[in-house]
């Protein structure tokens, strides 16, 4: 199990080995059951997201790429690839999910998010806005 101090590191050794720089965290809120590091490049700021996620098997610590401007209910997933190897690399056993796979459609029948209720109630249009609970 992941704690702040290490997601932490994690982002810091991420922004070196990628050419980034570390800018700031965002620790989770009232409004979103994340945290948020930001990572400056040349092109663009992004927000290494990190969260936990229940399920049947236990919990499952899981890590998102977004675009760095987030508000409740406006989250952009983006890619960056060397940025997620990265991750991997660092933080082993994560589930670690591309662009494609968190902007992917969902069935809110199945399986029972951990937010099950607030997803049945906000109606998210796909996974990563479950996974990162971050309703429109």
């Amino acid at each position: 199990m992941t704690d702040q101090k290490e997601f932490r590191r994690a982002c810091y050794e991420a922004a070196r080995r990628t050419r980034g720089q570390v800018t700031r965290f965002v620790p989770s809120e009232v409004a979103r059951n994340f945290e948020t590091g930001e990572i400056a490049f040349d092109h663009r700021t992004v927000a290494v997201l990190w969260t936990q996620d229940g399920d049947e098997g236990g919990s499952r610590e899981i890590l998102g790429i977004a675009d760095a401007f987030i508000t409740f209910g406006t989250i952009t997933f983006v890619d960056e690839p060397g940025l997620l190897a990265v991750l991997g690399e660092l933080l082993p056993g994560h589930r670690l999910y591309s662009r494609a796979e968190l902007e992917a459609p969902i069935d809110l029948t199945a399986p029972r998010w951990r937010n099950h209720y607030d997803a049945q109630y906000w109606k998210p249009d796909c996974l990563g806005k479950v996974l990162f609970s971050c309703w429109d």
